[in-house]
């Protein structure tokens, strides 16, 4: 009976941490000023590919990072989309 109390409170303990953990996601705008977000799990690094939500059609884009620099209080990626070979800059939140 030792053994299962201890798997519960493992699992308890797992399940605890794992809902204090935000789902961090990066706000910003597009070009044309729509609104987009990168979710976490995407490592934004130029020559890396990453998805973002663009709420302007409602869809998920997959697009390689061209560049990334700040400017001034923000952060901006050029990006090429993968589908359409367009590229596109997002104005990012600069979270620091």
């Amino acid at each position: 009976m030792g053994m299962n109390r201890w798997v519960i409170a493992s699992a308890l303990g797992a399940l605890l941490i794992a809902a204090a953990m935000p789902a961090l996601a990066w706000d910003g705008t597009d070009e044309n000023g729509n609104s987009v977000e990168i979710e976490s799990g995407n490592l934004v690094r130029a020559g890396d590919d990453i998805e973002y939500y663009n709420y302007a059609d409602g869809n998920y884009h997959e697009a390689t990072v061209d560049s990334i620099y700040r400017a001034g209080s923000e952060v901006v990626i050029d990006v090429t989309d993968d589908d359409t070979g367009y590229s596109h800059e997002l104005t990012m939140e600069d979270d620091e």
